[in-house]
């Protein structure tokens, strides 16, 4: 499979071609520090969903990061996951993000988490957005 992204701004426009499918791991132990009860999400010393969603995120930003050049970033733009199993404290969890389409700046990724038991956790979709960081910034920043 053939992917793409392309960039227009005021120099031109860039396009990036690319066919490897690109995929990466993010992993976390669970502790008191990312468990629901301490990031207030559930009352339980579990695994937070809003935990296990950002290990994904982070195994996203890993997968994409060898094709972007200096000045260029990603940002979160949708994410669509099920939690389908509680982790307590101790279990280690592993995201795994795979690169499944490439449409312009629209990166869209399947994610899953498993436990150290190889048991998924959770899973789903996650999309992101190929930015200029400066750009992105001024415009965040109202200038």
């Amino acid at each position: 499979m053939r992917y793409k992204w392309i960039f227009r701004n005021k120099w031109g426009t860039i396009m990036k071609d690319f066919t490897a499918k690109l995929s990466a791991s993010a992993v976390t132990t669970v502790d008191s520090s990312n468990t629901a009860k301490a990031v207030k999400s559930g009352a339980l010393d579990v695994f937070a969903t809003p935990m296990m969603l950002a290990l994904m995120e982070e195994a996203t930003c890993l997968a994409c990061a060898p094709l972007l050049d200096d000045g260029e970033t990603t940002v979160g733009t949708n994410a669509s996951v099920s939690h389908n199993k509680a982790s307590g404290i101790g279990t280690q969890i592993t995201a795994t993000a795979i690169l499944e389409n490439a449409d312009g700046r629209k990166l869209t990724f399947s994610v899953s988490a498993k436990d150290n038991k190889d048991d998924i956790i959770g899973k789903g979709t996650i999309e992101r957005f190929v930015v200029l960081e400066d750009k992105f910034m001024k415009k965040v920043n109202g200038i």
